[in-house]
């Protein structure tokens, strides 16, 4: 894995304020250009190679996410010995920060290497990737099929995606939790929720 803090100029992605439509665009987009592209089952080898991103495993620390530098050909770092259901989240975050912010934070900071971090200084642009990874990995009408057939177990199975994501995707949604008599489904954190 590169260092942090290069030896070159760079920055942080910038968030570009996508709307939940536009992100839905660039994803049907992303898709229809790519039509044998396997999203279900196992690593985004193929989504990355179609993007022309490397995704390479390294041991720890895991600091950077995804790697832009200013010559070579960009890599989403994902740790050795992960799993395999988190890597794919995480691959697909790095997939979102590169289609969504390396064009536009490029053209704010032209001669810049661009370094997503895992704890990045302003959380904006991670959680904007984040919203189109788990749109990526988990389709609006699949996801919804599925979470009323069998709530989130059945969409992490069927999907291929760890469970906390699941919940994370229904509060995107707007989903109800049926548990609840109606009540928006609320995700807390796993220390909140343990009394932390």
């Amino acid at each position: 894995m590169p260092p942090r803090y290069p030896d070159y100029p760079y920055v942080e992605p910038m968030a570009v304020n996508a709307t939940e439509d536009e992100i839905e665009n660039v994803l049907a987009d992303l898709l229809a250009n790519n039509p044998g592209v396997q999203l279900r089952d196992g690593p985004l080898d193929r989504v990355c190679q179609s993007l022309n991103v490397d995704l390479e495993y390294s041991l720890p620390p895991h600091e950077i996410l995804l790697d832009v530098p200013l010559n070579r050909r960009a890599v989403i770092w994902l740790p050795k010995n992960g799993r395999p259901k988190h890597d794919r989240v995480a691959a697909a975050i790095g997939i979102g920060h590169w289609i969504l912010h390396v064009p536009y934070t490029r053209e704010k900071h032209p001669g810049c290497g661009i370094q997503a971090l895992q704890h990045p200084s302003s959380k904006e642009a991670l959680q904007e990737a984040k919203r189109f990874a788990l749109a990526l990995l988990m389709p609006e009408n699949d996801f919804k099929a599925l979470w009323y057939e069998g709530r989130a177990r059945a969409v992490a199975d069927e999907l291929n995606v760890p469970t906390q994501t699941v919940y994370e995707r229904a509060a995107m949604l707007d989903l109800t939790d049926m548990d609840t008599g109606g009540d928006k489904y609320e995700w807390k954190d796993r220390a909140s929720s343990a009394g932390f």
